[in-house]
C-alpha cells in the first residue's frame, strides 16, 4: 500500500468529483503512471467512491471495500512490530500507516454521508435539456473504466469521456448521456428502452451489443452495431430515423446534419476495449486527436499538406514513439517534441 497523505487524498477526491485542475489532473496522472504503489492506492480508493450509492442493498459493497483496505494495513502493522530498522525509517513507516487509517476513516464518514452526497450531487449536476438529475462518472487521458449499471448493463468508458446516469433510470425506461466513446453491452429487457442520449443523436436498443464515439471534438457521431438492432434518432427528427442491423454503422456529420450508414470490421471499431489503437482511413486531425486523448500528450500538425492524408493501421498497445515510428516507415512524417506537444510535419504519400 503506498504512502497517502490527506493532501494526496484529497487531491484524489477532487479529481474523482470532477473539481481537480488541469494542473492537479496531470500531476495525478503522472504519478500513478510512475509510482505503481500509488497507483494501487488510487484504485483504492476510486473503488470506495464508485460504491457510494444511494441504494440500501448496494450499502455493503462500500464497507466490503473499506475492509478490504483496513486488511491490507493489518498486514503491514505486524512487520512493523518487528522490524529492527534504524528509528527515523521506523517512524515514518508508522507515520504512513497512522495516515492511510486516517484516510480509510475519512472514506468511512464518505460511505455513511453516501446517501445524502450523492442526492446533492445529482441534483447540483441537474441537466435543464433532460428535465432529469444526473450521476456522472468520467474517465481522464489514457484512462479506461469498466461500469455496471443497476439493470446489469455493462459499458466500457474509452479515455476522455464521460457517462451520466438518469436518476430515473429502470422506471420506465433507462437513459444515459455520453460524451466521448462508450462500447455498451445492454442487458435486455423489453418493457424497458435503452437510450443513449449524445449531443445530437439519440440511440435506442432493447437489448444489444454496439459502440457510439461522440467526442464534442470530432466532426462526426458514429454508432456501430455488433449485435442485435438499434434505432437512430437524430436532431429530435423522426424524417431522420435509421434503423441499423448487425454489421452496419451509421455516421452522422455534425456540419452538414446528415447520416450515411455503412458496413464496418469489429475490430476495427472495438479494439481501443483490447489496448488497440486503430485507425480506419481516418484524416490526420482525426488521427491527431486520437492520439492526444490515447496518450495524454497534444499532437499539432505543422503543415497543411497533412490535412489530405488518411491513416490506416492498428497498433497493439504500443507507446506513442513507436507508433509514430511505425507511422514513418510508410509515410513521410517526421515528428519532435517541443513546449510538451508532439509536432508532426511531412505529406502524403
Amino acid at each position: 500500500m503506498a504512502y497517502m497523505d490527506e493532501h494526496h487524498y484529497l487531491l484524489i477526491i477532487a479529481y474523482l468529483e470532477g473539481r481537480s485542475t488541469e494542473t492537479e489532473t496531470q500531476y495525478l496522472l503522472q504519478k500513478v503512471q510512475e509510482e505503481p504503489t500509488f497507483s494501487e492506492a488510487f484504485e483504492d480508493i476510486a473503488e470506495i467512491w464508485s460504491a457510494r450509492k444511494p441504494l440500501p442493498d448496494k450499502g455493503g459493497e462500500a464497507h466490503d471495500v473499506l475492509a478490504g483496505l483496513n486488511l491490507k494495513i493489518d498486514e503491514l502493522e505486524p512487520r512493523e512490530s518487528f522490524t529492527h530498522a534504524p528509528e527515523t525509517p521506523g517512524i515514518k513507516r508508522t507515520a504512513t500507516i497512522v495516515n492511510l487509517r486516517r484516510a480509510i476513516a475519512i472514506a468511512a464518514a464518505l460511505v455513511i454521508m453516501a446517501g445524502a452526497f450523492w442526492v446533492y450531487k445529482v441534483n447540483r449536476n441537474s441537466n435543464g435539456n433532460t428535465g432529469a438529475s444526473l450521476a456522472e462518472t468520467h474517465t481522464g487521458v489514457g484512462q479506461k473504466r469498466k461500469i455496471k449499471l443497476p439493470d446489469g448493463t455493462e459499458v466500457m468508458l474509452n479515455s476522455s469521456s464521460s457517462l451520466q446516469v438518469a436518476t430515473a433510470f429502470g422506471n420506465d425506461k433507462r437513459e444515459v448521456y455520453l460524451q466521448g466513446e462508450a462500447w455498451f453491452d445492454v442487458k435486455r429487457d423489453p418493457q424497458k428502452p435503452f437510450i443513449v442520449h449524445t449531443a445530437q443523436v439519440a440511440t435506442q436498443v432493447l437489448g444489444t451489443h454496439f459502440n457510439v464515439s461522440a467526442y464534442q471534438t470530432d466532426s462526426n457521431i458514429v454508432v456501430s452495431l455488433v449485435q442485435g438492432k438499434v434505432q437512430v434518432d437524430m436532431d429530435n427528427d423522426p424524417a431522420k430515423r435509421v434503423i441499423l442491423d448487425p454489421g452496419k454503422q451509421m455516421t452522422y456529420s455534425k456540419k452538414s446534419k446528415t447520416a450515411k450508414v455503412t458496413e464496418f470490421v469489429t475490430d476495427d471499431i472495438t479494439g481501443w476495449k483490447e489496448n488497440k489503437l486503430v485507425f480506419d482511413y481516418d484524416s490526420w486531425p482525426d488521427a491527431a486527436k486520437k492520439l492526444s486523448r490515447w496518450y495524454g500528450v497534444p499532437v499539432e500538425l505543422k503543415n497543411g499538406e497533412l490535412l489530405r492524408c488518411k491513416l490506416k493501421g492498428t497498433f497493439d498497445n504500443m507507446p506513442l514513439a513507436k507508433v509514430l515510428q511505425q507511422i514513418s516507415m510508410v509515410s513521410d512524417i517526421s515528428w519532435k517534441t517541443e513546449d510538451k506537444k508532439v509536432v508532426i510535419s511531412g505529406k502524403c504519400n
